[in-house]
């Protein structure tokens, strides 16, 4: 197992709100996202919310992702490209607009996109530190981020560091094999003034979420945003408690079955990619609402990373300068490692 950057850490409760109007605490829960900017015009954050499922089969990984409506605006949690064999996925605070600033939406998925580029993998060896692209990755997404939380200068209605935004990372790494970490992203407020505050998010927690620890099942990597969020469980949950709709699919598919057989073993690494793939396909179909926006991408050693739905739904593609070598792009076809 890579050894995380920081120790492990129990996922933190998620900033459950966003609308700030001028002197107003957050409320929650509340269907607007705007935000106070020191130009006293409303700042929008539209979020991405929903479910991610991520399946590291026996030679490919699966991600897919799923909308909550948590308002009219909400963005499935997005999926973006990063290189040829790496993919983050984005949950929270996702397009944050500032009229009357002069300047135009921020996407975070453009800017993980950015930061995706600085990160070319390295070899592992004795003497470099195996995660450090992750956390190169990590230290660039924060840049903007921060940017646009230091706008909010209402007070949230939050506990002390509580998770702002996280950035799931999945794909392979050189020399290493498969691997899925979660950025969990904190804020914390300062009163300077009056009801003036200032708004930081801190450095990012790095938590390896696979491979699992020595003799630790190895099943779907699930992560939702808001987490309290109740009315989604999570598809292992309802894998491991024989919901109907999945026993039915099951049932009708023997590799299906097969893919369900070897999750409810905890022994995900058996799982053929042509059957993982089909089983999340499957289940999220089948569990999901008809109406919500999903997204679905794969990662092979042979082949790299290939859209499988939601391709539309990704950010506009960030221009590339002019003689930067390899600048990721999803658009084409990667091509297979060396």
């Amino acid at each position: 197992m890579r050894i995380p950057l920081l120790v492990r850490c129990a996922l933190g409760l998620s900033l459950s709100t966003l609308l700030i109007g001028a002197n107003t605490p957050i409320m929650s829960p509340a269907p607007a996202r705007q935000i106070q900017t020191e130009a006293a015009s409303e700042t929008v954050a539209n979020l991405a919310a929903g479910r991610v499922a991520i399946l590291v089969c026996k030679d490919g990984i699966v991600v897919a992702t799923a909308e909550s409506r948590v308002e009219a605006d909400t963005l499935p949690p997005m999926i973006v490209p990063l290189s040829a064999f790496r993919v983050g996925v984005v949950l929270g605070p996702i397009e944050w607009i500032f009229p009357g600033s002069g300047r135009g939406p921020l996407r975070l998925d453009v800017e993980l996109r950015r930061a995706g580029s600085l990160a070319a993998p390295q070899k592992a060896s004795k003497e470099s530190n195996p995660a450090s692209d992750i956390e190169t990755i990590g230290l660039a997404f924060l840049g903007p981020l921060r940017d646009a939380a230091a706008r909010i200068h209402s007070r949230l209605r939050l506990e002390r560091k509580e998770m702002f935004t996280e950035l799931l990372l999945a794909g392979y790494a050189p020399d290493y094999g498969p691997e899925v970490w979660s950025l969990r992203y904190r804020v914390e407020q300062q009163l300077l003034r009056g009801e003036f505050y200032q708004t930081v998010v801190h450095r990012p927690e790095y938590v390896q979420l696979y491979p699992p620890e020595k003799g630790q099942p190895r099943t779907l990597v699930e992560s939702h945003y808001p987490p309290e969020d109740a009315s989604d469980p999570p598809l292992a949950e309802l894998l491991a408690g024989h919901d109907a709709r999945i026993t039915a699919l099951r049932n009708a598919d023997a590799g299906l079955d097969r893919a369900a057989g070897f999750l409810e073993k905890g022994e995900s690494q058996k799982v053929f990619f042509v059957d993982g793939l089909e089983f999340v396909r499957a289940v999220m179909q089948g569990v999901i609402p008809r109406d919500r926006r999903q997204m679905i991408a794969t990662i092979r050693q042979d082949k790299g990373v290939e859209w499988v739905a939601g391709a539309e739904l990704a950010g506009p593609a960030i221009p590339r300068e002019k003689g930067a070598p390899g600048a990721p792009s999803l658009y084409k076809q990667p091509k297979p490692p060396r």
